[in-house]
Formats: C-alpha cells, structure tokens, sequence
C-alpha cells in the first residue's frame, strides 16, 4: 500500500510545481531528491510511535515525539534542499539559511500534509479492530453468563428429580426403574443438547411431556392435566431449558398442600415467527397467608429465566405474570429462529 501511496505523492507534487513552469521532469527528480526524509517520518510515526505508544495511551509522549521529528526532518529536507536540489538542479536558485522561516514552515507543512492520509487509516485501522475487540469480549461474557444462568438451573431441576425417585424408593414403588430411565433421559438431554446455543422446538416440547409425565408418577391421582400444542413445531427453534422453570414451578406450588387436588393447563401455539406458551395454575387454600413471599415466580429458576431471555431475545419477547388468588398464569411470547 505504501509503494502506490508514495508513487501516488511524488507524481501528484512533481505535476503541481512542473506544469506551471512546463518542466515536469525537473520536478520530478527535485520530488525522488525530497522523498527519503519524507517516507522517514511517516514511518516513524505510523508504524513506531502511534502503536507503541499512542495506542498505548501515552499520548504526551507520542505528542513530543510527534514535534521532535517533525521538526528534525523538516530540517533535514533543509539540506536536501540547499546541497542538493539547489546545488545540482535549481542551480538559478540563491540558497538561504538552513533556518529561513518562510522555507522551513514550507517543509514542516509538507510533512504534516504527507503524514496525515497514513496516519488517518491507521486510526481507523485501529478503531475497528478496537471496536471488534471490545464487541468479542462482550459476546464472551455474554456466553459466560449464559453458561452459568443454566449450571445453577441444572443442580436445582436435578435435586427435585432425585427427591421424586427417593419418594418413590422410600414406598417401595414398581414406579422407580421407570423413573430412573426417565433421569437418565434428561441427563443425556443435558450433555448433548442443552450445551448448544439452540435446539430443535420439536425436541424441547419431548423433554417437557417426559419432565411431566415423570412429576405425574409422583403425584399419582392429585392432579389434573392439560397440555395442547397448536400449530406447526417443525424447522422452528428454541433456548434449551426456557420453558420448563414455569412448569416446574407450577408442580411445586399447586401440589404444596398434599390434600389438595390440583390442576394445571399447558398450552402451546406457534404461528409464523412466533412461539406462545401459556401455563396457569391452581393454588391450595390460604396458600398466599402461608408464604413468607406471595409470588412463587421470584425464585432463583424464575430469575434465570428472566435475565436469559432479555440476553437472547431482547425486544423479541414479552412475559406476563398475573397473580390471582386461587390461581397463577403465565404467558411467554418469544421470536423462534427458524432452520436457516
């Protein structure tokens, strides 16, 4: 890039001051004389002092530098100037003081005109890779985080799984070989699946029927249940592990009174881009007065949630919880990504 820049310069300058006076090759050598000092400076200052020391914030360093050589080599074309161009080529010319003001200003403005293009590019070289670095951070604290919001969900969605088995064991049920394959189910889920970034919808709404099924062997007959699936679940494709903290809860609060009979409806429905899932839930008498908190959905799972979708889908969902007093609803409306 250089070599076109400089070619680009000593032809620019030797057509400026060789047309007017019809003596273009006269100048162009004056420019060949004139352009060792310049290409100096220009890499003294691009490519030495603004990466190794603008760039690394010691900017009245590079800002005395900058002077220092600006001057140096404006006097150094001063020489050029005197003992060679006037000397061999402008033999017509009185020479002046090697410190003439109005000659020496002239050169120092050269080099800065010469200076600026590269210095400018560098600048902006610098602030898009500084740009890209800032933003690869960003995306790895991002992945960072979401990583841990699902290894807290993980210990907690486990422990109440492994509490039902050791119900199950404690009664001596025919029920716990069926629900130790259902662990080991979700526990393949979790190594192969739930570590990418997106899973099929199809294959989240399996691991919810198996995660219900498996809370419905421990609740025997307590609880009635509804769960519908309207629209297309094909090439459409979700967060693992998004869904299910609201099913999951709506198990632990609707069953918290063990002479209780419960219900809780599930709904699914996709249209185009869309996804809307809707759970509602009943509530044991007096459940609200029993609580030390009277919203069920402020738990750590709810939490993560919460935090996960506006670092996913942000603008792209919308979650509303009513409280009402013999029942909680839930409904989550988010932007699936499609197979592409």
């Amino acid at each position: 890039m250089y070599v076109f820049y400089w070619l680009g310069y000593i032809l620019l300058f030797s057509l400026i001051q060789g047309l007017p006076t019809a003596d273009f090759w006269r100048a162009l050598s004056n420019e060949c004389y004139s352009v060792l000092p310049r290409i100096l400076f220009v890499l003294l200052i691009v490519e030495i002092a603004m990466p190794f020391i603008f760039f690394k914030k010691k900017k009245t360093l590079f800002l005395f530098i900058y002077i220092f050589s600006i001057l140096f080599f404006a006097f150094i074309q001063r020489l050029i100037d005197n003992y060679i161009i006037i000397a061999f080529n402008l033999t017509e010319w009185k020479a002046e003081s090697l410190l003439y003001a109005p000659a020496y200003l002239y050169n120092v403005i050269k080099l800065q005109f010469v200076v600026t293009i590269p210095l400018s590019i560098k600048l902006v070289y610098y602030l898009a890779e500084e740009k890209n670095r800032v933003q690869s951070i960003l995306t790895e604290k991002l992945q960072s985080e979401l990583f841990s919001l699902r290894n807290q969900f993980h210990p907690h969605f486990l422990f109440n799984v492994l509490n039902s088995l050791y119900s199950k064991i404690l009664s001596k049920s025919d029920d716990s070989a069926d629900i130790v394959l259902k662990i080991s189910d979700f526990l393949r889920y979790s190594v192969y699946d739930v570590n990418t970034k997106y899973i099929p919808l199809a294959k989240e709404i399996e691991y919810l029927k198996n995660y219900i099924s498996l809370q419905q062997l421990r609740f025997d007959n307590r609880l009635e249940l509804s769960f519908s699936i309207n629209g297309s679940i094909e090439n459409q494709f979700i967060e693992p592990f998004l869904i299910l903290p609201f099913i999951e809860n709506s198990f632990k609060y609707c069953l918290d009174d063990i002479n209780y009979q419960a219900w809780i409806t599930i709904s699914i429905s996709t249209s185009d881009e869309w996804l809307v899932f809707k759970i509602e839930n009943s509530l044991p008498p007096d459940f609200i007065k029993n609580k030390n908190s009277n919203n069920p959905y402020s738990g750590v799972g709810i939490i993560n949630v919460k935090r996960r979708l506006e670092l996913l889908y942000p603008d792209q969902h919308l979650l509303t919880i009513k409280n009402e007093e013999d029942s909680f609803f839930v409904s989550l409306k988010i932007k699936t990504n499609d197979a592409n």
